[in-house]
């Protein structure tokens, strides 16, 4: 027996191991197997602290950084390696997703081109023809994913009652398509079987919710990271792109195991919280401002609390016959969700995970996936908004009454209801934006490599009752 945990431990080692003992340059990642996590030999804590690393971590060119079908060209036709519009153009996750902190949003010195794909010589481009998206915060992934999940199990179980009736019946059955309470339009059971999906609005056709990205495109932090390294950095996840996906001799850029726990890693984030002023009457302002926030309208599309029935984040790599869970309220950093008696969970995303159209003055130039126009974009979670600016898709709104300026379309009533306000109501209602914070209760966020014990235990750090999250965090 103890010669086979000898073996398993040195099967760990080596799965985690850097090259430590070569002198000079060399990769700056280890890597995870999968198989590890599989064998249920490391804990969640440790597959989570390989994540952060992933995430926290340069990508050097061992490593794989870079792509040679992309080489990035300057001014004067040099191969750079980096490449601003069409990447790579960074090394790191933490370097796009800072703000305030590890795993937070970015400055718009570090916005994105999506999809773009053209030549990389970006001195002939036309630069308003491209589309620009500033980054966002990843706080409170974890719970966003699992109501998600949750909200797209609604939407199937009612196209699926409607095909059923439909069949059974043999005329068309038309259903209200309700998620959380959310509606998305309407959807018809044919007779043959099928589905007519014409009365869908705010979601893509097959129903699935994405929640990440400003357009609702990416359905999982699974996707998010497999997709994101191999645009900013050129490192390829095995398991979409083989071995050595770009032919740059660097082979199994990013294993599967580094890609779970990148994924969890970023489900345990903490969520943002409610931090009111301390200042008394800036206090009441905040809270007259929530309800004024209500009263216009704002928590139509911005709704305020929708509850996550089971808060767990399950992550089930490809070929695994077992998920790795994350216990959104028991699991992940402070602050964090808290359990209700019934196993429940309250989540105050400020969001109806819908797509809606936001008007002219912020369409894309470009449309992308199958959302209804470039003007239709996921509705914004306002949790931590005020710590994550600048705001908009974009980013272009460096102020909170820029933001709410710039809706228009299905938005503009309330916002005309907005501007309408006296000039009190409309600073109380910033006021209340402005309670949405993200806060540091653990520095290993703060300072990503910071040597301390991986056992801190943040109820045990001297934060102060001024400074705590307790002062009013969501339930």
């Amino acid at each position: 027996m103890f010669r086979q945990q000898g073996m398993l431990l040195g099967a760990i080692a080596m799965a985690l191991a850097l090259n430590a003992n070569a002198a000079g340059d060399g990769p700056n990642k280890r890597h995870l197997e999968q198989s590890v996590i599989d064998s249920g030999a490391l804990s969640l804590q440790e597959i989570i602290r390989h994540g952060r690393h992933i995430f926290a971590e340069d990508f050097n060119t061992h490593d794989g950084f870079g792509d040679p079908n992309r080489p990035g060209i300057n001014s004067v036709g040099e191969a750079t390696g980096f490449n601003r519009v069409s990447g790579p153009d960074s090394v790191a996750c933490a370097a796009c997703h800072n703000k305030p902190f590890v795993g937070g949003a970015g400055d718009n010195s570090v916005n994105i081109f999506p999809g773009f794909n053209r030549p990389d010589n970006i001195d002939d481009l036309a630069f308003d023809n491209l589309n620009v998206r500033n980054s966002q915060s990843i706080f409170g992934a974890g719970p966003k994913q699992v109501l998600a999940q949750e909200m797209i199990a609604e939407l199937e179980a009612t196209a699926e009652q409607a095909r059923e009736e439909a069949e059974a019946s043999g005329v068309e059955v038309t259903l209200p398509l309700f998620a959380k309470g959310v509606s998305f339009g309407s959807i018809t059971g044919l007779p043959d079987g099928t589905l007519d999906t014409n009365g869908v609005e705010g979601v893509a056709k097959d129903l699935r919710i994405r929640p990440f990205n400003t357009a609702g495109v990416i359905p999982t932090l699974r996707d998010f990271v497999i997709g994101a390294s191999e645009q900013h950095f050129g490192i390829e996840a095995e398991e979409q792109f083989g071995e050595d996906g770009d032919g740059d001799g660097i082979t199994r850029e990013l294993t599967i195991g580094d890609v779970t726990a990148t994924a969890l890693f970023q489900a345990s984030l903490p969520i943002p919280v409610q931090i009111l002023p301390k200042d008394r009457r800036l206090r009441r302002e905040a809270l007259r401002g929530e309800r004024v926030f209500g009263e216009i309208g704002c928590t139509n599309c911005h709704i305020s609390e929708m509850v996550i029935d089971d808060p767990v984040f399950r992550e089930r790599a490809p070929g695994s016959v077992r998920s790795t869970n994350l216990n959104l309220t028991r699991d992940s950093f402070f602050p964090r969700l808290r359990r209700n008696r019934n196993g429940s969970a309250n989540v105050r995303l400020y969001s109806d995970l819908k797509r809606h159209d936001l008007g002219a003055a912020v369409a894309e130039p470009l449309l992308q996936v199958d959302r209804a126009s470039v003007s239709h974009f996921m509705t914004l979670p306002l949790w931590g908004v005020a710590s994550t600016g600048p705001w908009m898709h974009d980013g272009r709104a460096t102020t909170l009454t820029d933001a709410i300026s710039l809706h228009g379309g299905e938005a503009a009533s309330v916002r005309d209801a907005y501007t309408a306000l006296n000039s009190r109501d409309r600073d109380a209602v910033i006021e209340f934006l402005k309670t949405q914070q993200v806060v540091i209760l653990d520095p290993r966020l703060l300072i990503p490599n910071l040597p301390l014990p991986e056992q801190f235990d943040v109820n045990q750090a001297n934060f102060g009752e001024e400074d705590s999250f307790a002062a009013r965090q969501n339930p």
